[in-house]
């Protein structure tokens, strides 16, 4: 238990910390919003990038990791946004955003940090390989079936449809993708690695130094962005959503990745991924699409506070 505690405490005490300080005005949301645009940019692409290039992932096969992660999503999502639009007679755009919110997890700000003190850096490499296709794949089919919700909404409705261009779409979001830098950290790891060349000590000290703001400074900020988010709307829509966010994806990748053989280090760093919190994407994609934002924004809070319980849940799990 203290070994959980070691892990968890720290995690949830830079969050509570970032709060307070937002919330007593110590620091303007200005703040908060530049160090989350530090982490985004900076921090975690460097972090991102270094231990990609002295990785050595073995014989173990990312098909079967991505498999199970994005099977437990295919299911997640499903099943969110049927249970809200059942639940609260949403539209479908909404469905979908209850759906994202269950399914996209906070990656970057929670399960990084999560993962690299559970398991150190070494834990970070099936993370790596889940981001990797990770981010692509969920903001191409996120976009594509909200545009088309929004269509079938507009349909019901009896309204004129938007006019959505597939081709327009992809353009845009492919993009975005290619100048987004935790992409470019990715792919920058990828081929240093592929040179076989070792990093330049100075490099790597500074690249060490650099990453290592990734973890604390991702908590606190997201500890300040937590005053932006109430408790409105659906509170039995948000609270399922969150379940399925904190239980029920975790618990599939547990049972598919061991069914798959995964290496217990993949699967361990697998399973801690899913059962981070809902990311703050499902929030953009609400307020881009203008449905759906007081469910994504309460699951957003709901899921942050409930997740110091299920990840220490999990790890105890996880051993």
């Amino acid at each position: 238990m203290q070994d959980i505690l070691n892990v968890i405490v720290p995690i949830f005490s830079l969050i509570a910390i970032g709060f307070l300080a937002a919330k007593a005005k110590l620091l303007p949301a200005a703040t908060g919003e530049a160090l989350a645009r530090f982490v985004f940019v900076v921090a975690v692409p460097v972090l991102l990038f270094r231990t990609l290039a002295n990785s050595a992932f073995g014989d173990a096969n990312p098909l079967f990791l991505w498999l199970t992660y994005f099977s437990a999503i295919a299911i997640v999502w499903t099943i969110g946004s049927v249970v809200v639009r059942r639940l609260a007679g949403a539209d479908r755009r909404t469905g979908v955003i209850a759906g994202i919110s269950a399914s996209f997890a906070n990656t970057v700000f929670v399960a990084i940090p999560t993962v690299q003190r559970a398991y150190g850096d070494a834990g970070l490499e099936p993370l790596l390989l889940i981001l990797a296709i990770h981010l692509p794949v969920m903001m191409i089919v996120a976009t594509l079936i909200v545009e088309r919700a929004a269509v079938l909404d507009a349909r019901d409705a009896g309204t004129a449809p938007p006019r959505v261009s597939t081709a327009a779409t992809l353009k845009r979001v492919l993009t975005n993708l290619a100048t987004n830098a935790i992409i470019l950290g990715i792919l920058s790891g990828l081929v240093w690695r592929a040179t076989g060349l070792p990093l330049e000590p100075h490099v790597d000290e500074v690249t060490k130094l650099l990453g290592g703001t990734a973890g604390p400074l991702a908590l606190f900020s997201l500890g300040m962005s937590l005053t932006r988010y109430g408790l409105r709307g659906d509170m039995a829509a948000s609270a399922i959503v969150a379940a399925l966010s904190l239980v029920i994806m975790p618990a599939i990748v547990f049972v598919l990745g061991g069914w798959l053989a995964l290496p217990p280090l993949w699967l361990n760093g697998a399973v801690l991924t899913a059962a981070a919190p809902a990311g703050v994407n499902a929030y953009l994609f609400a307020a881009y699409f203008q449905s759906g934002e007081k469910l994504a924004a309460t699951t957003i809070l709901v899921s942050t506070v409930l997740s110091v319980i299920s990840l220490s849940v999990w790890l105890i799990v996880l051993g």
